[in-house]
């Protein structure tokens, strides 16, 4: 059922060689004012913006989507790429390991539940994109995130999404934004709306500076939509009144992003009106600086007793906070501990790694199979009671029909 196109599209290239700390999301979408930072109480609020597939587009049916929902979302679509966009754009998953791409420390029914309703929300969600003739008719295209998903009780909840054709069809054109897990979520744990805001700045191409106004300028319902949302809009910040409220909430989104990622530089200033503010971004090319705090404490005191004090380099950092996604920092600790003369110690470690994940790999297929064969299994089991229930149903009403 998920078979990969006959040529794995180049954006599936793309992200593998990139490492598994990456993430890969719809860039549209990422940019899109849809993402809320914190619970609203207006259900079904439309939202209007012209920059989605480049043409204006407004949310009609669904419940709020939070920047949770956005998290899940960017772990399903970079499930999708990594098995090469298949075409029937279904995504295998479990409840565990989504709650874990969304920051849950702790797994089991609670954080599970949360994850179903987050795919809920996604489900529920309708947009519709409108495009204007010249002859002043309107074609409008009506379309949601997934267009169904499936979860069993089975090994702690499996199951696929499917994505909608819309969604598939612009991942696999290569409308992906790339994101470092690792930042995007040390940014969320400390401050959601900052996290918001680094990913729809990722989705920029910022060069060496660019200027965003924080608020939609003053009457602009009566005026065209503008050619992108505002800051606040993006970030779902809706405190009208209280404009230099919402600029000392983005300077502190600022803040943690900066601290979290060195490439930035950003400056909330006034405007050349009196109500109006701009937040001023740059970003440097340069890649994302590794330095020890980024690891584990218990892998550096590790690390020291096994190779005589000195601190891994910036290529080992990056391994480990790489294997810091799978492995954990007990694990490495416990390998780097171990003594022996004739292998290199972190040669060990990826080694063991290497190991285990081949064994989690065959495992996982010969429980898909097995699965798969229930399923099957199932399904004609429900074909037959099925054809059965309407052979009653039929006999029923050819006796009516001949009393």
């Amino acid at each position: 059922m998920n078979e990969p196109l006959t040529t794995p599209p180049t954006i599936t290239t793309t992200i593998l060689a990139k490492g598994r700390s990456t993430l890969g999301h719809e860039t549209n979408l990422a940019r899109a004012p849809i993402w809320h930072a914190r619970p609203r109480s207006a259900d079904g609020e439309t939202v209007v913006t012209p920059i989605l597939f480049g043409h204006p587009f407004r949310k009609v049916e669904g419940r709020t989507l939070t920047t949770t929902d956005q998290r899940l979302f960017a772990h399903l679509t970079t499930s999708y790429i990594r098995i090469g966009c298949p075409a029937s754009r279904q995504v295998p998953f479990s409840l565990g390991d989504a709650a874990s791409a969304v920051g849950h420390e702790m797994l089991g029914g609670k954080q599970r539940s949360l994850v179903r309703a987050s795919l809920g929300r996604l489900r529920s969600v309708t947009f519709e994109s409108a495009l204007r003739h010249a002859d002043g008719n309107e074609t409008v295209l009506g379309w949601g995130l997934i267009d169904s998903y499936l979860v069993t009780t089975r090994g702690g909840g499996k199951g696929w999404v499917k994505l909608s054709e819309a969604v598939a069809s612009l991942l696999q054109e290569g409308s992906v934004t790339f994101l470092h897990a690792p930042t995007w979520e040390a940014i969320c744990a400390e401050d959601e709306v900052a996290g918001r805001l680094w990913s729809f700045l990722e989705s920029e191409n910022l060069g060496r500076g660019w200027r965003y106004s924080l608020f939609a300028p003053e009457g602009s319902m009566a005026r065209p939509a503008p050619s992108m949302p505002s800051i606040a809009q993006v970030l779902q910040l809706s405190w009208s009144s209280r404009r230099r409220r919402v600029a000392q909430r983005v300077r502190e989104a600022c803040s943690v992003i900066e601290e979290h990622d060195k490439r930035y530089r950003l400056t909330v200033t006034t405007g050349r009106h009196e109500r109006s503010w701009v937040l001023t971004c740059s970003r440097t090319q340069a890649p994302r600086a590794l330095s020890p705090q980024s690891l584990p404490e218990m892998v550096l005191r590790a690390w020291r007793l096994a190779y005589r004090s000195h601190l891994p380099s910036t290529r080992q950092r990056a391994v480990i906070v790489e294997l810091l996604t799978r492995r954990s920092p007990e694990w490495i600790a416990e390998r780097l501990g171990e003594v022996s003369d004739s292998t290199d110690r972190f040669r060990r470690v990826l080694d063991a790694d290497g190991a285990l994940s081949a064994r989690s790999l065959t495992a996982a297929r010969r429980a898909e199979e097995h699965w798969a064969e229930e399923k099957e299994h199932e399904s004609a089991t429900a074909e037959q009671s099925l054809a059965e229930l309407i052979g009653r149903a039929r006999a029923v009403v050819h006796t009516d029909a001949s009393a």
